[in-house]
């Protein structure tokens, strides 16, 4: 038995809105073989839903390594500590970057992060049908977005900052990085000086750990595929990892091996190459 850990965005799930046909068959055919299929993302688990859930997987690990479900049920739920949340909401707000601060029930954020966004969404999606618009991830996540007043007092687990044009992502790494764990955002959508923030202590390697004690499994059955900065714990936690064709030339250096982009079937060719299918 293998343990798959697959990452979501880039990966399995095309930022349009669908998993190719060939991943989902391949996963399907792997899990017959008795394989465990694990969603291994960023999102939060409340993101998780319709053409994402067209698999049935043996396990999520949700936010970055904050919420581990297994067999549909929740076995581990973690976040940042008070003081990294109000620490990390105090620097966003002061100066001025819009951002969602994001949990396993919901995203939040401020009225200037919705507009934002809004404002990205009718740029991206210029030229599109309503229908392909409303199939947009960004359209999706900004749809999910609740406006709140108090972001001081949320706790949270992981926070992705929006590139307005004016706060540079290096800018805001160099700022955070002695507190925080801070990468360029895999949800490309989110612009070029997008990223993400989390504690040092929660990332997919940690929910990694989880989900290998959960099924009595061995480091050396494990798995993970991926294509975004986020991934590298999982990579560095696995026994086998692989990079898509579309990852960035950074993450292709830290995989055992490439496969091919999402959209030329790259989960389907890695699960053959390594006779999961």
């Amino acid at each position: 038995m293998k343990l798959i850990f697959l990452d979501a965005d880039g990966t399995l799930f095309h930022h349009e809105g669908y998993i190719p046909d060939s991943a989902i068959d391949a996963c399907i055919q792997a899990q017959k073989n008795g394989h465990k299929v694990i969603l291994c993302t960023g999102r939060q688990r409340i993101e998780i839903f319709g053409p994402m859930l067209e698999i049935d997987y043996d396990a999520i690990i949700a936010g970055s390594g904050a919420t581990i479900e297994c067999e549909h049920k929740i076995v581990e739920e973690n976040a940042l500590t008070k003081e990294e949340s109000q620490y990390l909401s105090n620097y966003l707000l002061e100066n001025n970057i819009p951002a969602n601060f994001e949990c396993s029930n919901g995203i939040y954020a401020t009225q200037y992060t919705k507009d934002t966004m809004l404002k990205m969404v009718e740029e991206q999606c210029a030229g599109k049908s309503e229908e392909e618009k409303a199939k947009h991830g960004l359209t999706i996540l900004t749809s999910q977005i609740r406006v709140v007043d108090n972001i001081k007092d949320l706790v949270y687990n992981k926070v992705s900052v929006i590139d307005n044009g004016k706060t540079p992502y290096k800018k805001i790494q160099q700022d955070l990085s002695d507190k925080y764990d801070v990468i360029p955002a895999t949800f490309a959508p989110l612009g070029k000086e997008s990223g993400e923030i989390t504690s040092y202590h929660i990332n997919k390697a940690t929910g990694m750990d989880a989900v290998i004690k959960y099924f009595h499994a061995d480091i050396k059955d494990t798995i993970a595929i991926g294509d975004g900065f986020n991934d590298i714990p999982m990579f560095e936690k696995a026994h086998l990892s692989i990079a898509m064709g579309n990852a960035p030339q950074e993450i292709k250096d830290k995989a055992d091996k490439i496969t091919t982009s999402l959209d030329e079937d790259g989960i389907y060719h890695a699960f053959k190459e390594l006779n999961l299918i």
